[in-house]
């Protein structure tokens, strides 16, 4: 009995947690297919007499936020940050979790030191350099400047990751005939798919989630992400539109949720074979 009441109270613990962590999203989504004179009640209640989708239409229609590319926009940098950050940290984390050399302690250090120099304190250079290059208001600056804020992370994290592979299992498959590159491609790789899984979705929610970078560096709808254009929305057309602001709120971060339920169904294979194979 005093297990189950513990197990219990884990649960009801657990519970309360997710219900205060959660509860402004349900409101935020609830609030979305509310009209405006529903939203602004003496009571406010999740309830939804007149549901509709004018907010919806507002935040995507050309007449009110127009998120639509904004999204693309945002989708496109993140998604190019996280594939760049994932071929750059898994090579790079193998020299430094598989190799001895000079200096490989130091990089290490340098790597995690790296992450003290960003955001305002890069952003002037970051600008200078930005303009010689002739890539201000891109999408290109966006992808590497990101890229920056993520690789040495990752590449430290997937150092890790190898570092916990035996090195018995590439030996094995170079005496069966695999040069040092297939075994990396064909034994080692599979087997820090959980890392890899992890750095990709991690530099993909910062390069989301980037303000400061995206309204310094870009202006035009070509290259602006959907978080500049969030914050646009507050007295767009001289007038606040709380019912869109809510919508375009659960829009952007319907991508990142739907990414996260689909990744984390690989991260829990991952873990599995990966535990099977080592």
């Amino acid at each position: 009995m005093r297990r189950l009441y513990s197990v219990g109270m884990r649960y009801v613990f657990l519970a309360l947690i997710m219900v205060f962590t959660l509860f402004p999203f349900f409101w935020l989504v609830f609030n979305s297919f509310k009209p405006s004179r529903e939203i602004f009640t003496v009571r406010p209640t999740l309830r939804i007499q007149n549901p509709t989708l004018e907010n919806y239409k507002w935040a995507m229609g050309p007449k009110g936020a127009n998120l639509g590319r904004y999204l693309l926009n945002s989708i496109f940098t993140a998604g190019f940050a996280a594939i760049v950050t994932i071929i750059f940290a898994t090579t790079g984390g193998y020299a430094l979790g598989r190799f001895l050399f000079r200096g490989r302690e130091s990089i290490a250090i340098f790597l995690i030191l790296s992450q003290m120099f960003q955001g305002p304190l890069i952003m002037v250079p970051w600008y200078k350099m930005a303009s010689a290059l002739g890539i201000i208001n891109t999408r290109l600056v966006l992808i590497l400047i990101y890229g920056t804020a993520t690789i040495p992370t990752c590449t430290w994290l997937m150092s890790g990751f190898y570092g916990n592979v035996p090195e018995d299992l590439e030996e094995a498959a170079m005496i069966d005939g695999c040069s040092y590159f297939a075994a990396f491609w064909r034994v080692v790789l599979p087997l820090v798919i959980p890392g890899i899984v992890a750095i990709g979705l991690y530099s993909f929610i910062i390069a989301w989630n980037d303000y400061q970078y995206a309204l310094i560096l870009t202006s035009s709808d070509f290259a602006k992400t959907v978080q500049v254009g969030l914050a646009e929305l507050i007295g767009f057309f001289g007038k606040t539109s709380w019912g869109g602001i809510m919508a375009s709120g659960v829009l952007t971060s319907l991508p990142v949720v739907m990414l996260f339920v689909v990744v984390q169904r690989y991260l829990v294979e991952g873990l599995t074979s990966g535990a099977v194979k080592g």
